[in-house]
């Protein structure tokens, strides 16, 4: 007679639908600006053809790290406001309001700056429990920056910004955007679970993610 022992699922980590999203849809966007690198960078092709793929990846990995840290931030934004508002749908409407007023993500790049800055407003000190979380997080501060530089520089064809760039060791290439590629997928799985954290320890509630 055998006997059969029943096995406890495995619960899978709960993230916020903005790193889920990057995870799956922001990816696969980036993927596929890889795939359009790879056919325009086979030879026979000119190197300039290269070059302008490589661009177009800067600039999408930036756009699509833009749009997960203001869908963080949203996210975030509606716990905080369901919370202190409890259910008075005016004072809610003039929390949202006053907290994305003149937002930095909305309007700019996803620089350190505007990090610090839109996520401060949810009451904590943003790179602080960042490097608290992760002690790289002084270095991903100034490696995003760097490429905000990139992206600034290939989307108005800046030459001297991007030979800056290069001089810097950041030169317009595959290795760099890939280790770019890389920190930002660590940054956002930090930030989710900071922004997490933050708001559990600041509204006394369960994490709400």
């Amino acid at each position: 007679m055998t006997t059969s022992t029943k096995q406890t699922p495995m619960l899978l980590p709960v993230t916020s639908v903005a790193l889920n999203d990057w995870n799956t849809k922001r990816a696969q966007r980036i993927a596929l600006s890889w795939g359009v690198h790879a056919t325009l960078a086979a030879p026979p092709r000119a190197i300039w053809h290269a070059d302008q793929a490589l661009a177009m990846v800067a600039q999408r990995i930036s756009t699509e790290f833009q749009g997960f840290a203001r869908a963080l931030h949203d996210e975030a934004i509606d716990v905080f406001v369901s919370h202190v508002g409890g259910a008075n749908m005016p004072l809610e409407s003039v929390l949202r309001e006053r907290m994305t007023t003149e937002r930095a993500l909305s309007k700019g790049n996803p620089t350190k700056k505007a990090l610090g800055g839109d996520f401060g407003r949810l009451g904590f000190t943003f790179w602080a429990a960042m490097q608290k979380a992760d002690g790289r997080a002084n270095a991903w501060g100034q490696e995003l920056d760097k490429l905000i530089e990139m992206r600034n520089g290939v989307a108005h064809d800046d030459e001297a910004k991007l030979n800056r760039l290069h001089s810097e060791g950041y030169p317009l290439a595959s290795g760099t955007l890939q280790k770019w590629e890389k920190d930002l997928g660590d940054i956002a799985a930090t930030m989710d679970d900071v922004v997490a954290s933050s708001l559990s320890a600041l509204l006394k509630i369960q994490r709400p993610w």
